[in-house]
């Protein structure tokens, strides 16, 4: 009878050969992405998700008790997981391997009753589920699991059934969400479950225990790998060489009666005051951030255009001098020991991180689109801030989960504000106040959330037909509230057309955004296009930096 009882071996077994089909298969599910962009990256967020549980289990090398093989793969998941799916996967094996705790081995029918627990904690981990995902294929697989051990199959048998259900279930998800219709796709998150599963059975039908060592051609070299793609970086002391030339790092607010924003005027004359000049919007209130010799002369100068609140001025030379006096800098605990309210966001691009700790970041995570953290990474941000509370712009939608993971592993306030972009991230910041509670703060940013509209524009990474419209590979495309709103090949004339689209007549304010692989000379021109089309209209530009989207805009 022992074909119907599952072993910790064949647990093993599972995981390590369905580590193997995952990286084998990755890119082939990165390209069901619904838009034929770069950021395509549920495959690879499962494989590392997968890879980061599997080397968890040279822990338990001496070990083939199902509980304990469980443990290990639940624990890697938990901390290695990455994006939207790579959590959604934690989490289903999380419930699977709460189901095997503190036993040697299970029958089929205890296995089967496992994957309900897998499938309830996936359910339980995203906020509002949607069908037509990896959640449904998922809950089939587990029916066809029961179907199965309620018919007296053994392992093999019960997982070939039960991948049958899923497999029909996944054909099913184009009827399911509009979207994947549209693209002529089935759901990526609910492929790469089945290809994880299929590996893992093909290996229990082929006779063999795989150890793992071959799982993936060296995790060590992939783990380093994939750390070298993103860091976690603590507010500088000084952000670049032009800081060094002034003496005072100024913040405050600037409160008016009817709300305005900073005319060109009034910023040219900022700028003659000092350098790294960021302003921002919100209500009432205008946000300024100057470095400057005289910040009395900034002051007095705003002051003539209302109040002046949560003044802060730092003096950046003596900040620079104990850094150099000190061979390991300036530790995150001296700069912030009193801190209560520390802000925790994530971005990628020199430009993006600057303007983050510019407006009060503590810790950014370099990471965004196609660059997905692992949950540990939040979780060493959020500890590395060494404040009381935390705030947490994960600032894409695929990090949420991610972020949200984290608050649950670190015992301390967290709120995380589900900001989907990078400016909406700035946008919320622009509200923060750190004299403020946290639930005050939480809510002012939510509200700040809906302020702006956002939109990108990236490149097609292959040939595609979305509802009748045709994208050729290379071309540029704009996207904005989630469609594909312009094409071509002229950097200008996307812009330009997305524009069309995002601006109307209440808007005061368009916020440009430029890639590492843009020159200053486009920008300029199309800040005078911009100008000349809608002259009512402030433009502002600022090099990001960011890789693979060559404009991020803002419009409010």
């Amino acid at each position: 009878m022992e074909q119907w009882i599952v072993t910790g071996e064949q647990l093993r077994c599972l995981f390590c050969s369905g580590l193997a089909a995952i990286e084998e298969n990755q890119q082939e599910i990165d390209r069901l992405n619904v838009f034929p962009v770069p950021d395509g990256d549920t495959g690879r967020n499962m494989f590392l998700t997968m890879a980061a549980a599997v080397k968890e289990l040279d822990n338990v090398n001496t070990s083939n008790n199902i509980g304990d093989v469980g443990d290990a793969v639940a624990r890697g998941s938990l901390m290695g997981a990455r994006g939207n799916s790579g959590v959604i996967l934690s989490q289903l094996i999380r419930g699977l391997t709460d189901g095997l705790k503190g036993k040697e081995y299970v029958t089929v029918q205890d296995f089967a009753d496992a994957w309900y627990l897998a499938v309830s904690s996936a359910y339980r981990a995203v906020i509002k589920p949607v069908e037509g995902t990896i959640l449904t294929v998922a809950k089939s697989f587990a029916q066809g699991m029961k179907e199965a051990a309620a018919q007296d199959y053994h392992l093999e048998k019960a997982m070939e059934h039960a991948i049958s259900k899923g497999n029909n279930t996944l054909q099913l998800t184009p009827e399911m969400l509009p979207a994947l219709k549209k693209a002529g796709v089935v759901d990526s998150g609910g492929k790469g479950l089945l290809v994880i599963l299929e590996g893992g059975l093909n290996a229990l039908q082929n006779g063999g225990v795989y150890d793992g060592q071959n799982a993936v051609s060296d995790i060590t070299d992939l783990k380093s790998n994939s750390d070298n793609d993103m860091e976690i970086t603590a507010a500088p002391q000084v952000s670049t060489e032009e800081d060094v030339d002034y003496m005072y790092c100024t913040e405050f607010l600037l409160k008016t009666e009817t709300g305005f924003l900073l005319g060109t005027d009034i910023k040219a004359h900022l700028h003659t005051l000092g350098g790294s000049l960021v302003t921002g919007e919100a209500g009432n209130y205008i946000k300024i951030h100057i470095h400057t010799d005289n910040p009395g002369q900034v002051l007095a100068y705003c002051g003539e255009y209302g109040t002046l609140h949560d003044i802060k001025i730092d003096n950046m030379h003596d900040q620079q001098e104990a850094n150099s006096n000190n061979t390991t800098n300036i530790t995150v605990d001296e700069v912030e020991e009193d801190l209560e309210i520390g802000v925790v966001a994530v971005g990628v691009g020199d430009g993006i991180k600057e303007l983050f700790f510019n407006l009060g970041a503590i810790q950014v995570i370099e990471g965004g689109q196609t660059f997905n953290p692992p949950v540990e990474e939040f979780v060493q941000a959020i500890e590395g801030t060494h404040a009381r509370q935390v705030l947490v712009l994960p600032n894409n939608k695929n990090l949420f989960l991610a972020a949200q993971q984290a608050k649950q592993l670190v015992e301390r306030p967290i709120e995380v504000i589900p900001s989907t972009n990078v400016l909406e991230g700035i946008n919320a910041l622009l509200v923060f106040n750190d004299s403020m509670p946290l639930d005050e703060n939480k809510d002012r940013m939510l509200l700040q959330l809906d302020q702006i509209k956002t939109a990108e524009i990236t490149y097609a990474v292959r040939d595609a037909e979305l509802g009748g419209q045709k994208i050729k590979e290379g071309e540029l495309i704009g996207i904005y509230q989630g469609e594909i709103m312009s094409t071509g090949l002229s950097q200008e004339d996307v812009v330009l057309n997305l524009l069309e689209k995002m601006v109307d007549e209440e808007d005061e304010l368009i916020t440009i955004y430029s890639g590492e692989d843009v020159v200053p000379e486009t920008v300029e021109r199309i800040k005078n296009k911009i100008n000349v089309i809608y002259p009512e209209l402030e433009v502002d530009t600022h090099h990001g930096d960011q890789p693979i989207y060559y404009f991020l805009i803002g419009v409010e």
